[in-house]
């Protein structure tokens, strides 16, 4: 049924919609594009409303893809949209559930033919593997890896920029947890490059605070290697203040304080205490007594 059977649905009365839909599946059990319609429904993917209940959203989705032929792109529409609704419920069940989703999603698009879907899906399988290690302390990061390369590899710059940007920020972030810091670092700089981070300021800032920080963790064998890494992280930290206001300014302070730490204390002190002040002024007290004591540790030294 489609918006213009369903007048409710044309006109964007969800509630309505939902009632015709609902009427209308138990006429036709086995008529999977309903199953399908009232999953998005319920979802509130097109517009939030009263009735959006993610896991109503799931069964009937679960039930479309029972009723769907396979292999078509029906049947990985279907997938890529219960994987995303699957996000959207609390517990490590779901988010497993969402990745197998798209694991199968994903292997429909490459086998069709379907470079753009299957890109994008790639890169919401490294996006769900670094939730799920996030989550659990479970090690997916290098099925992320896996995920977000195969992403990078499929599309080119020019058709997805913003993708890619956002493709390689994450990337940077998985090889970072798996101390891959050169190939981290790498990414970060490469993300630098496309104009979707350079017309978005404060994401550029989160990108420059990163990359500053990867730096930071590179190894240091000596006070001579130590001190040129931080003067490195500086030049990044630096630009991230420049782009940051409010809470994000705090957090640039404080990223230079902690490079000023190995090369000039007395400025870092500095930074901390506008730090400090910053993060107070936003109302994060956990992260304000966090600067605080580092404040009173150098003090004390």
């Amino acid at each position: 049924m489609s918006s213009a059977q369903n007048p409710a649905c044309a006109l964007g009365d969800c509630e309505a919609s939902i009632a015709v839909l609902e009427q209308s599946v138990c006429r036709q059990p086995h008529n999977y594009a309903l199953h399908y319609k009232l999953g998005v429904c319920y979802g509130g993917l097109c517009r939030s409303h009263p009735l959006v209940h993610p896991d109503t959203a799931a069964a009937y989705l679960r039930q479309a893809l029972r009723l769907v032929p396979e292999p078509t792109g029906v049947r990985a529409a279907i997938l890529d949209q219960l994987a995303g609704t699957l996000l959207r419920i609390p517990g490590d069940t779901a988010l497993r559930e969402a990745i197998d989703c798209h694991l199968e999603a994903a292997r429909l698009y490459r086998t069709l033919g379907m470079a753009e879907d299957w890109s994008r899906t790639e890169y919401n399988l490294g996006n769900s593997c670094c939730d799920l290690s996030e989550r659990t302390a479970e090690e997916h990061w290098r099925e992320a890896i896996a995920h977000y390369l195969t992403s990078l590899e499929i599309q080119t710059r020019e058709k997805h920029a913003a993708r890619d940007a956002a493709v390689l920020i994450n990337l940077g972030t998985a090889y970072r947890r798996v101390h891959n810091l050169d190939l981290c670092i790498n990414c970060y700089r490469r993300a630098l490059r496309f104009q979707a981070t350079r017309s978005n300021p404060e994401k550029r800032a989160t990108l420059e605070n990163n990359l500053g920080n990867a730096i930071l963790s590179l190894p240091e064998p000596d006070e001579r290697t130590a001190a040129r890494n931080a003067r490195r992280a500086l030049r990044h930290f630096d630009r991230a203040l420049r782009d940051s206001r409010g809470r994000a300014l705090a957090i640039a302070q404080y990223n230079r304080a902690q490079a000023y730490l190995r090369l000039d204390p007395r400025q870092a002190v500095e930074c901390l205490q506008s730090a400090e002040a910053a993060f107070q002024s936003c109302g994060d007290d956990r992260c304000t007594q966090l600067v605080h004591s580092q404040l009173q540790l150098i003090r004390g030294a």
